[in-house]
C-alpha cells in the first residue's frame, strides 16, 4: 500500500511538472507571439502532421539505432578500460593524463575531427559518440573496480573459485552501481 502511495506522489509530481512546463510555454508563446517561438499545440500539431507523413517514424528508428549502438559500444570499451585502470594502478599512473584530456574536449570538437577524418557517413557520428562517451564511463567502473571488498576477492581465493567465477560472482556485482550510473549519464550525453 505504502509503495503505491509512492508511486502515485512521485507520478504526480512529475505530471504537475509537465503540466507547469507546458503552462509556460504556452503563456510565453502567446506573450512573445512569434513564428520563432511556437506554441504548443502548433509543435503538436507539427508532429501530428510529420508522424502521418511517416518519414518522421523512420528518422526516428535510425537515430535511436544510432544512439543504442553507440551506448553499447561505449558501455563495453568504457567498461573494460575502467576495469583495467581500476585493478592496476601502473596502467591507471600511465593511461589517467590521457583520460582527463579527453575528459575535456568538447563534443562539437569530436564530431567535427570524426566527420573530417571519416567523412559525412553514419559511422562517423557512432564513432564521435562513442569517442566522446567512453571517457565519462571509464572514470565511473575505475572508481568502482578501485572500491572492490578486497575481503571479498581473499574469500573467493580461500574457496579456490575460479578466476571467471570470481569476476563474474564476486567482482562485477560490486560495480552494478558504477555500472548504472555510468549508463545513466551515458544515455543523457548520447542524446546530446
Amino acid at each position: 500500500m505504502r509503495l503505491s502511495r509512492e508511486l502515485f506522489s512521485f507520478l504526480l509530481w512529475r505530471l504537475g511538472v509537465i503540466i507547469a512546463i507546458s503552462a509556460l510555454w504556452q503563456g510565453l508563446a502567446w506573450l512573445i507571439a512569434s513564428p520563432d517561438f511556437p506554441s504548443l499545440f502548433a509543435v503538436i500539431n507539427s508532429v501530428q502532421f510529420h508522424l502521418n507523413e511517416g518519414e518522421m517514424v523512420a528518422n526516428i528508428f535510425i537515430t535511436l539505432r544510432r544512439v543504442l549502438l553507440s551506448f553499447i559500444i561505449a558501455m563495453l570499451l568504457g567498461g573494460i578500460i575502467g576495469i583495467i585502470m581500476g585493478v592496476n594502478a601502473r596502467i591507471n599512473k600511465l593511461s589517467d593524463s590521457l583520460l582527463i584530456i579527453m575528459l575535456n574536449i568538447p563534443a562539437l570538437v569530436t564530431i567535427l575531427l570524426c566527420y573530417i577524418w571519416f567523412g559525412l557517413v553514419e559511422s562517423a557520428a557512432i564513432a564521435a559518440v562513442v569517442i566522446n562517451k567512453i571517457p565519462t564511463v571509464v572514470v565511473m567502473i575505475r572508481e568502482g573496480a578501485r572500491a572492490v571488498d578486497k575481503d571479498l576477492l581473499a574469500v573467493a581465493k580461500i574457496y579456490q573459485l575460479s578466476p571467471s567465477k570470481t569476476f563474474f560472482k564476486v567482482f562485477v556485482p560490486q560495480l552494478y552501481p558504477f555500472i548504472i550510473a555510468s549508463a545513466r549519464s551515458g544515455l543523457s550525453l548520447i542524446w546530446k
